[in-house]
């Protein structure tokens, strides 16, 4: 949270455009979707790229704060740019993500969850998407199914 107030006395509430990343793990076929605490929304592990640190890196590291699990960046599978993935927060800050979207390979066992920002994960396939997931990431679990070597750019 130190992060956005500290945008937010620089930059006031004004739409910022935000380096993301974002990584796809699998296990049995079926993709990990996380439910966060506050929004009580489903997503795809991920956060904001910090200083000095590669997009690769910031899907590590996210992986490993929200999960607990060792993983590394394989292939991009998306990159997400535009209005499309413009968002309003509810206390008024805007931004636009700039999001790239990882394959991440390594073991998935003995999950242990972020508590602070993650209430639950699940394992998904296709059709198994709950509802009230982040329109951005139901199209990330569309894309990774869809996937087949290319990078897709959004």
């Amino acid at each position: 949270m130190e992060y956005w107030q500290s945008l937010r006395q620089h930059v006031g509430h004004e739409t910022l455009i935000l380096p993301s990343a974002a990584g796809a793990i699998v296990k049995d076929g079926k993709l990990l979707l996380v439910r966060s605490v506050g929004a009580q929304m489903w997503q795809i592990p991920g956060g904001l790229c910090e200083l000095g640190e590669t997009m690769q890196a910031t899907a590590q590291r996210e992986i490993k704060e929200e999960l607990g699990l060792v993983m590394e960046p394989r292939e991009l599978i998306a990159v997400y740019s535009g209005a499309n993935w413009a968002t309003v927060h509810p206390n008024g800050d805007k931004i636009q993500n700039l999001m790239l979207f990882f394959k991440m390979e390594g073991e998935v066992k003995n999950i242990q969850l972020q508590e602070s920002e993650i209430s639950e994960y699940r394992f998904v396939s296709p059709g198994e998407v709950p509802e009230n997931t982040m329109a951005c990431c139901k199209q990330k679990v569309s894309d990774y199914f869809a996937y087949q070597g290319q990078t897709l750019l959004r």
